[in-house]
């Protein structure tokens, strides 16, 4: 071989050795299942094994390619499925959870292309006591999508840099539906603050015809359901308008978290009914040891129908204890109990079938393994 052929060979080889060590793609996931006990699911008890009673199921393929500059190509792809009988969530989608790809930049942010988190859990999920030890105890219906009972297709999302402690996110589904951009589209928009012990959060998310019957390629299709999705004169009737708007605070004394979250939800059916539903809660966590946590949490929904004047209400309370076996794989013990009021008929914890009353007690003993 000619010297400068090897030379060119060689200087090739370490080219393609380079762009490999610059390039990463991580396999991850999480397996929770939990033995639940309910006092009442429909005038009976029950004891059942249930999936992810910890942390939603999941398992993910995450990448990143350095482009230079400062600049790189990332991806996720994250399945989501049951730990119980091995069939896919969301709607059965083989990655129903999240899947985009987009650009990263350390000095303008980061845009990405396809399903994704709204901005409402984006910025204020963390505020939740659902997503610190209450498995799931989140708020009734979940009206905010606080809990990620849907995510949003054909999204372009931007999320900035952080300035000081100040970062916010940008996103907007498309409809997919030429002539008819309203039908079925999406777009919300998230600011955070964490400043030390101090962490702050707003979010708005508007959803128009989420769930569209004649757009079932929009931005919300296959997962979007639910005690309020419907309207309560005429179940036939779904949602016109989503509105949601969120605020969030947390502060952390020595091994004490106090957070605070406040949602009001509005949903305008397609016979002109409506819903303002808001939500508030008051949630604390405190690690006993560096490998247990435990926590309370309040929660209390005040809602409206009109032209109604229906006004249901519920008081939740969630207990929960959380221990580390090791780095990947911990235990948990969670007691949720709901109360219904006002207008409201009955109990319904998130997830499970509702009370024949209007009380409701969930019990999960759970273990969450992450790979």
């Amino acid at each position: 071989m000619k010297p400068r052929y090897l030379v060119v060979l060689i200087s090739s080889l370490g080219a393609i050795t380079t762009a490999h060590a610059q390039s990463s793609v991580l396999l991850y996931g999480i397996v929770s299942t939990g033995l639940t006990y309910t006092n009442n699911q429909g005038g009976h008890t029950n004891l059942q094994l249930l999936p992810g009673t910890i942390q939603a199921n999941r398992w993910g393929v995450r990448g990143r390619e350095d482009l230079g500059g400062g600049y790189a190509t990332v991806f996720v792809l994250e399945n989501g499925f049951s730990s119980t009988d091995g069939t896919l969530q969301q709607g059965g989608r083989e990655f129903g959870r999240q899947a985009y790809v987009g650009i990263t930049s350390d000095r303008f942010g980061t845009i990405t292309l396809g399903r994704q988190y709204d901005s409402v859990p984006t910025t204020l999920g963390g505020f939740e006591s659902v997503a610190q030890f209450a498995a799931n105890g989140t708020h009734v219906g979940d009206p905010d999508n606080g809990f990620n009972s849907f995510r949003i297709n054909n999204s372009i999302k931007y999320t900035s840099i952080d300035y000081s402690g100040l970062s916010f996110n940008l996103l907007y589904g498309a409809s997919n539906a030429a002539g008819a951009f309203a039908n079925n589209r999406t777009f919300s928009a998230g600011v955070a603050y964490n400043a030390g012990p101090l962490q702050l959060g707003i979010a708005y998310l508007n959803n128009d015809h989420p769930g569209s019957a004649s757009n079932t390629s929009g931005s919300v299709s296959g997962d979007y359901a639910g005690m309020f999705k419907t309207s309560l004169a005429n179940p036939a009737a779904g949602v016109a308008q989503q509105r949601v708007f969120g605020a969030g605070a947390a502060y952390t004394i020595g091994n004490a978290q106090i957070n605070l979250l406040y949602t009001d939800s509005f949903f305008r059916y397609a016979d002109a009914t409506s819903l303002r539903i808001d939500n508030y809660e008051i949630n604390a966590n405190y690690r006993i040891t560096p490998a247990t946590l435990v926590g309370a949490a309040y929660i209390y929904t005040d809602g409206e129908y009109h032209p109604q004047q229906k006004q249901p209400k519920w008081d939740q309370f969630n207990l929960g204890i959380d221990t580390s076996l090791s780095k990947r794989t911990d235990v948990s013990l969670v007691g949720i109990y709901q109360l219904a009021a006002g207008d409201a008929a009955v109990a319904n914890i998130y997830t499970l079938p509702a009370s024949s009353t209007k009380r409701q007690l969930e019990i999960t003993v759970g273990i969450r393994h992450k790979f």
